[in-house]
């Protein structure tokens, strides 16, 4: 017999023979019955053991069993399910201002998923023993406070905002929402006109012809040219240049211009300098603050306070100022009594529709399809008389809240109000004739009364 000497390697994965030269022949069933001995029963190479059979080798290790190797399973992924929301195009026209790299997304909606790394397939050593599969890379998440991820492994919004992703290289990602979004320069073509579910900060410009629109504040550094603003809270902007074409809506606005602008706010429109042949309504106050300044032009519509150093213009322009009746209500009355009017108008025509019926169907003429249109025009007048009644008892609510208006309103002149002027205080009126100095215009007894200012304690609200 031979002489041989069987290795096994540190990881049990190779098992090598080497012949020591002694005048016998290697044979093949003697070197199967050492693997066994040494326990080798898996991934035996037989023709590598022929092949040493047929062209002996002295002296050297030859490797003759190999086990196999486990595999790493597949890495963790990051699935980004939150997209873009693509504009629908038009062939034949395309709105550039409608582009928009902003992420939108909504409160518990499903931004990413994370799919967990598999484990690999198992391997096996030479002694036919099991390895256990290695589980692949996990992808290295990392997220803001405005996220969550689920037993499920969805990373789900906490609120509404902006999506903030990062794909920071090497599987490792990072994903928030962001309630304030902001615009580093001008809003202009590069960003599209701007709808967001928060709060919107522009550093620069809002350039004519775009649109900033937030559900809740709009804070501008510079200025706003004929552009559309609606906020569901506060907006700050450096200076408003409306160009006849600006539309602002919102709750309070605080500005140190505004020319040539429709503004609406439900509560206070706060100007340092001046306000300039520009529409303005607001729930309760309109104050021009700085010395100096001035409302001239247009009309400047508040609910209780309008107050300037300033009102009208030496020229004489046509300036008109209202208080005491917030324009809401104004507003609501106009078109509740439109309304009111148009329902009896529908009201007396289809009762002459009736009355025609009525009288076919005494007369014995009414057949079924006349019958059927009968029953449709009674039901019709009904839900008319319906909501006529409903209409009615809104107009004297809204008639009852303007009569108690008339506790209020003030129109504060810390300087110069100017003839051309119109002064409007729950619907009185007064024109002044020529210029007048620190005046109080408020009404008494349904009567515009005038007294004079004195200093800040006679502007307090």
């Amino acid at each position: 017999m031979s002489k041989y000497k069987v290795k096994i390697s540190s990881d049990s994965m190779v098992a090598s023979i080497s012949l020591t030269e002694d005048g016998i022949e290697p044979k093949k069933n003697e070197i199967l019955d050492l693997l066994k001995e040494n326990n080798v029963i898996f991934g035996i190479q037989g023709e590598a053991i022929d092949q040493l059979v047929a062209n002996p080798v002295y002296s050297k290790e030859v490797p003759i069993a190999y086990g196999i190797a486990s595999r790493a399973g597949e890495s963790g992924k990051f699935v980004l399910l939150a997209k873009k929301s693509h504009q629908n195009v038009n062939l034949d026209y395309v709105n550039l201002r409608e582009r928009t790299n902003i992420i939108t997304v909504d409160e518990n909606e499903i931004l990413a998923e994370i799919v967990p790394p598999t484990i690999g397939e198992v391997g096996k050593n030479i002694f036919g023993e099991e390895l256990p599969g290695i589980q692949g890379e996990k992808a290295n998440i990392g997220t803001g406070k405005n996220v969550l991820i689920d037993e499920n492994n969805k990373i789900i919004s906490k609120i509404s905002g902006e999506l903030i992703f990062k794909d920071e290289g090497n599987k490792k990602y990072y994903i928030d929402v962001s309630k304030v979004y902001t615009v580093k320069g001008d809003v202009d073509y590069s960003t599209g006109n701007i709808r967001f579910p928060g709060k919107v900060v522009v550093m620069g410009n809002v350039n004519p012809g775009f649109v900033v629109e937030a559900e809740e504040d709009i804070e501008i550094k510079n200025n706003v040219e004929a552009a559309t603003l609606i906020s569901g809270g506060t907006i700050k902007v450096g200076g408003i240049k409306g160009g006849n074409k600006g539309i602002i809506k919102c709750v309070n606005l605080f500005t140190n211009f505004i020319e040539n602008a429709s503004i609406e706010a439900d509560n206070d429109v706060i100007v340092k300098i001046s306000v300039i042949n520009s529409i303005i309504k607001a729930g309760n106050n309109i104050v021009v603050t700085d010395r100096g300044g001035r409302i001239a032009g247009g009309e400047s519509i508040a609910g209780y306070r309008l107050e300037s150093d300033n009102i009208g213009s030496k020229i004489n322009v046509k300036t008109m100022t209202q208080v005491g009746v917030p324009p809401t209500l104004n507003d609501e009355l106009i078109l509740i009594e439109s309304q009111i009017k148009i329902d009896i108008e529908n009201l007396r025509k289809l009762s002459l529709i009736l009355k025609g019926m009525i009288k076919l169907k005494k007369e014995g003429n009414l057949d079924q399809s006349k019958f059927e249109q009968y029953k449709k025009t009674l039901e019709t007048a009904k839900q008319l008389k319906s909501a006529l009644a409903k209409n009615e008892v809104k107009l004297d609510q809204i008639k009852e809240n303007i009569e108690k208006s008339k506790r209020g309103g003030l129109i504060i002149v810390r300087n110069t109000v100017f003839p051309g002027t119109e002064i409007i205080i729950h619907k009185k009126k007064f024109f002044p004739s020529k210029e007048m100095s620190k005046t109080i215009f408020t009404l008494e007894e349904d009567k515009i009364v005038m007294r004079g200012y004195s200093g800040e304690k006679d502007g307090a609200v």
